[in-house]
Parts: structure tokens; sequence; C-alpha cells
């Protein structure tokens, strides 16, 4: 206690907000840009969506990403929700393999940006804005464009990806 009769908060060890954190489910996205004429990729699964008006996106990359330096202010980005059978998709752009494209169909957005193909859904934007945030930054993504297919997401939990298995229903009181 303090002084003041407060509590002093002791910080959270790495591995307890690790563990804590892997009970949240989330989706897996490649992130991409263009580096000149090379296309950028790396797998996040830190995305949401901040506001509908403007529409607006955050992506929360580590710092020690090796391709952070692609995704500077204004750039053009896309952001590919995986589908549920491309684990192998999101291995690959989370691996240190140089060429993270070769054998990825993909096409390009208005920006020039890589929209995998068979994502669930892709995002094309801007990066409006970068904060920091610990060991990671947060891109804020103004958006320009947004496209759904009919196919469910591949899921992150526990440190592990998931398929779907069963949709609950919402029971009425």
């Amino acid at each position: 206690m303090t002084s003041a009769g407060t509590r002093v908060q002791q910080p959270v060890d790495a591995r307890s907000m690790r563990n804590a954190m892997g009970a949240f489910p989330s989706g897996v996205t490649v992130v991409t840009t263009r580096l000149g004429d090379r296309p950028i990729g790396m797998t996040i699964s830190s995305f949401a969506s901040v506001s509908i008006d403007p529409p607006l996106l955050l992506l929360c990359v580590a710092r020690s990403a090796g391709s952070l330096p692609a995704f500077r202010m204004q750039s053009s980005v896309a952001i590919n929700v995986l589908a549920h059978h491309q684990a192998d998709v999101a291995r690959r752009f989370a691996s240190k393999v140089e060429d993270r494209f070769d054998g990825v169909q993909f096409d390009t957005d208005d920006g020039g940006c890589p929209v995998l193909a068979g994502a669930a859904a892709s995002v094309s934007g801007l990066v409006d804005r970068i904060y920091d945030a610990g060991d990671h930054v947060i891109l804020l993504v103004r958006v320009c464009a947004a496209r759904r297919r009919g196919i469910l997401p591949l899921l992150y939990y526990s440190g592990r990806m998931h398929d779907w298995a069963d949709t609950v229903d919402s029971v009425a009181s």
C-alpha cells in the first residue's frame, strides 16, 4: 500500500499475459504491401475494426518484425482475412522464408498490394497513423475498399490455429 492507501499493482509477467490472452480467439490475417516492385507480407492476429464512419482498422505489429519498415506512414496495405483452410499460408507468412509469396496465388488491389487468393475477406487502405505501444506498434488504417467471400475464417486460439467446428445458436430466455 502507498501512503494514500491505494494498492501498488505489480506488473504481469509475460507468460501470464500470453496465457490469459490466449483464451481470446481471433482471426488470422496476412497484411501485405509493396516495397518498390517487391511484395511484402506478414501474418498477424492482432487486428480489429475501430470505426465504421470513417472506416478505420488497427493492426498491431511487433517492433521486431523484419517487414515492419515497409509498412510506413501513408503506405498502401491490404489485410487478408485467411480462410479456415489456409493455415499453411499463415505459417508461410509467419516464417523467415526469403520470398513468402513464392507459390502463393494473389491478385493486386488498386494500391498495388497483394490480395491473397482464397481469403475469406480482404480490406485495402492506407496507413493513416502509427502509434508506439510497448513491444509493438499500432498501425491505424483508413479503409478504401472491403471485400468478403462466403468462406469461414481461420481462427487462432491458445497459440494454435483452428478450423471452425460448430456454430452455437443463440438461446432466447
